[in-house]
């Protein structure tokens, strides 16, 4: 708590509140020097030379500095924020996020996190994280089909992380973390026979590309997959906030669809075998479903005073 703006001020409330011991001398005191911060809040209090009572009011020992997310935004790291800050004083601040309801902080990559506390501060500051809204990595992408005559579907993508800690955090979930969805598998290409054939009339093949698999939920969503060349529908749709996007498909008798994403911290489906049309079946191998992302990497930095929504992975 700040000293007295004005009024009475003695030397016993200035070491108290600079945590100091007695004997108590007023060259203790100089800011930067061990006890007092060197912090926009103590620029009355002198370096050096001649150093007076009246030089405390509204000097504080600690800082409180309130940071808060009031819109959507991606890639947020909270020590490039708070250094930035002209309140910011190593080793004596006590720092609050807050999202805001309704606010989702999420990933422009799979390869990067929604939210990054580093351990770059200084062992004296404390971080809070009142998470009021949606924290969530970036959905994997969905598989592409596979060409036709005989490729394989591709792999669903991995979903991305959502929160990485490395320095003591006090972690209140009000809202969600959540790990974004993998991706789903992209169908094979397929064969599709006449039927049914005999020596006089031989049946007839023909090679049809698979159907893309659908992009997992995160913010962003992931992409859905591609169709196999030549085919005539069947891309993956993408992923939302929420929900993974449906696999791509075709009419019946023709190449079976793609998985589906998976949603907030879900994992991808595989790409479906089936169910065949009447006279197809699958020429090379499905896609699988990507892996679900992490909703938290660094828990043992984490403390817990209401734990909320938490989708996904966390180690």
């Amino acid at each position: 708590m700040p000293l007295p703006s004005s009024g009475t001020l003695s030397i016993s409330q200035i070491a108290s509140e600079f945590s100091d011991t007695a004997p108590h001398s007023m060259s203790e005191f100089y800011r930067g020097g061990g006890l007092v911060p060197n912090s926009p809040s103590n620029t009355a209090v002198p370096t050096s030379g001649q150093i007076a009572i009246g030089n405390f009011y509204g000097a504080q020992n600690r800082i409180g500095l309130p940071l808060t997310i009031t819109g959507n935004t991606q890639n947020y790291n909270l020590y490039t924020a708070v250094s930035a800050n002209p309140g910011y004083s190593a080793g004596s601040t006590d720092i609050t996020l807050t999202i805001n309801p309704g606010v989702a902080v999420g990933s422009n990559s799979t390869g990067s996190y929604a939210l990054s506390i580093p351990g770059s501060f200084n062992p004296g500051d404390t971080v809070t994280v009142v998470n009021n809204g949606t924290i969530i990595g970036r959905g994997g992408n969905g598989g592409n089909g596979g060409a036709a005559p005989n490729g394989g579907g591709g792999g669903g993508g991995t979903g991305g992380n959502a929160v990485y800690v490395s320095f003591p955090t006090v972690m209140t979930n009000n809202g969600t973390l959540a790990g974004g969805g993998g991706g789903g598998g992209g169908s094979s290409a397929y064969v599709y026979s006449t039927y049914p054939g005999n020596p006089k009339n031989p049946p007839t093949y023909t090679y049809i590309s698979g159907n893309g698999g659908g992009g997992g939920a995160g913010y962003n969503g992931g992409s859905g997959g591609a169709k196999g060349p030549g085919n005539p529908g069947g891309a993956g749709g993408a992923g939302t906030l929420t929900s993974g996007g449906s696999g791509g498909a075709m009419g019946p008798g023709w190449a079976a669809p793609g998985g589906s994403g998976g949603g907030q911290g879900a994992n991808g489906n595989a790409g479906t075998s089936g169910p065949f049309g009447i006279n197809t079946t699958p020429n090379g191998s499905t896609g699988s479903g990507g892996t679900r992302g992490f909703y938290l990497v660094g828990n043992p930095y984490v403390t817990y005073p209401a734990t909320g929504t938490r989708l996904g992975q966390v180690s």
